[in-house]
This record gives structure tokens, sequence and C-alpha cells, in this order.
């Protein structure tokens, strides 16, 4: 081989490299939010008038590089996994004061780099009879994305421990 030849192949090695290196530098150049939920929270420590119970916490991290803005608060019933791509739920709910009794408002909320977000729904027996059947999602809305971020609030686990067997009466 040319010495020419073994240049330019090493040429386009590294301009291929550096290409995906800026390619994936730009895909993480973005907010990355990662959503966790707690489908049966307690809130306790600020006093008996301030602590709740039968919560469900919702927590929200920005693990990326930029700055976004937290923009509403939702809860959605979906029933198929179609409805989940298309976001298309049976109902809507909006969590208007998301926060903490005893705690300022906290929507709008600018979400930088490395720090977290937390938002509370409370049950409301008299409009969702029960919110851990499976079909209930919560999550955000962000300024820097027209789709939601959405988590699903799971069923309850059993307690009966594997292999035990229950006899009727």
């Amino acid at each position: 081989m040319k010495p020419e030849t073994l240049v330019a192949i090493y040429a386009a090695i590294v301009g291929t490299s550096a290409f995906f290196l800026n390619l994936k530098a730009w895909w993480d150049s973005g907010p990355k939010l990662k959503l966790s939920v707690i489908p049966d929270g307690l809130s306790i420590g600020r006093g008996a008038e301030l602590d709740e119970r039968d919560i469900v916490i919702l927590t929200v991290t920005n693990r990326g590089g930029a700055t976004t803005v937290v923009t509403n608060m939702i809860l959605f019933e979906i029933n198929s996994l179609w409805q989940r791509w298309r976001i298309r739920p049976t109902k809507s709910y909006i969590i208007p004061n998301p926060q903490f009794k005893g705690y300022p408002n906290n929507i709008p909320f600018d979400l930088e780099p490395s720090r977290k977000w937390t938002g509370v729904i409370r049950k409301r027996p008299d409009l969702i009879a029960e919110l851990r059947t499976g079909n209930f999602y919560t999550g955000i809305y962000a300024s820097h994305r027209d789709r939601p971020y959405l988590i699903r609030i799971p069923k309850p686990k059993d307690k009966t421990p594997k292999g035990t067997v229950t006899l009727a009466q």
C-alpha cells in the first residue's frame, strides 16, 4: 500500500471518531429528566398538623447539562400501551399545587442540572376511587419538550410470602 492510502485511512478513522464524539456531546447536552415515584408516601417531621398520609410522591432529577422549567404536574389514566404511546389518556388531571403542606408553591420551577424537584398527589376518593390499579401515570410537563415525562403508579404488591398456602375455613 502507498503511504498516501494509509494516511487517508487514518484520517477517515480520526474524522469519523471525532464526528461520533461530537454527536454524543450534542446528545448529552440537553436536560435529561429521571422520574421516580413513591406510591404509598408519608410525610412526617414538621408537626402533626403538617404530616400527611396516603400521598403519591413524584421526584424528578435533572441528570443532563441544561436547565429546564417544570410547568405542570399531571395525572393520567391510561388503559393500553397504544394510549400510552400516543399520549391519549382516558382521563386527565392537572395538579395545580403539588407541594407538601406548609411549603411554598413549587410550579413553575427552574430545574437546574443535578437538582431535584418533588411533587405530591393527595388521594381524592370522590374523584378517583383507587390510584393503585396500574392504569394511572403521573408525570410532568417541562419547557424543553412537548410530550410529558410519565411514570406508572404501580399496583400494590402482595404481602403474603411466596410458597405460603392459605387454607379456606
